[in-house]
């Protein structure tokens, strides 16, 4: 783990190298809300799989989760703050090109990433992600203390232990503020989307992937929290990546 100073918050990340050296491109890891890359990616076994199939991970915790800084100012959660973060950790690691694969919110911030920075991206994966607005029926005064699908979400992952609830709610009013918009859409990049059969905040994910000439996987019996352990996941992200380096 390394520390990275965008501003005044410091940013932590994980950098695996791939087990021999190849010519891959490094696959970022972006995870969701109330998580981080250990909780996120490392317990579902992605760095294993990625490292198996010859792939350097690089992984952070984003701003105001796991190891890095927690502000609560909701300004400093704004989707282009953590773009700069992520620009700026791998301008320090000297790469200048990955495949990202997100989920949830990191799925949010992949499509930022890839809309400010297309040169900086080769192939994008978004899982548990889809064009409905995640934050429907929340006060974003007070998360949590409403009966909303976020409020459920933001409870349980604000009772974590090292999490910081005042930083997770700073983290929705800065989401809330730029809502997701569909248009423009990256471009020249090609895409996947992925999603569990059950999973209602992914909802619409199909369609956006339809909308966008993507592809999209749906993995059968999983809902938000249990799809990104899936094999089903991995394998059709590996299928994707590896599709990319024939070319």
């Amino acid at each position: 783990m390394t520390a990275n100073l965008v501003g005044d918050v410091t940013m932590r990340y994980t950098d695996l190298p791939s087990p021999a050296p190849t010519d891959s491109v490094p696959v970022l890891l972006l995870h969701g809300f109330g998580t981080d890359f250990d909780m996120n990616w490392r317990a579902a076994g992605w760095p294993r799989a990625l490292e198996a199939a010859g792939r350097r991970v690089i992984g952070p915790d984003l701003r105001g989760h796991g190891a890095s800084d927690k502000p609560t100012d909701s300004g400093l959660y704004l989707p282009e703050h953590f773009v700069a973060d992520i620009l700026a950790m791998l301008d320090d690691l000297g790469v200048t090109s990955v495949d990202v694969v997100g989920y949830s919110m990191g799925s949010r911030l992949a499509w930022e990433l890839a809309l400010t920075a297309p040169d900086r991206v080769r192939r994008l994966v978004l899982g548990g992600f889809g064009p409905a607005n995640a934050l429907a029926g929340l006060d974003t005064a007070e998360p949590g203390a409403g009966d909303s699908p976020f409020d459920h979400v933001y409870r349980t992952v604000a009772a974590l232990p090292g999490n910081d609830a005042a930083a997770l709610a700073a983290c929705v009013r800065g989401q809330a503020s730029r809502p997701f918009q569909e248009e423009p859409r990256p471009q020249g990049i090609p895409m996947l989307l992925v999603s569990g059969v059950k999973d209602t905040v992914a909802e619409g994910a199909a369609e956006l992937a339809e909308r966008c000439g993507a592809s999209f996987v749906e993995i059968p019996g999983r809902d938000h929290a249990n799809a990104v352990s899936s094999r089903v996941f991995k394998q059709a992200v590996a299928a994707f990546l590896e599709e990319g380096q024939e070319r």
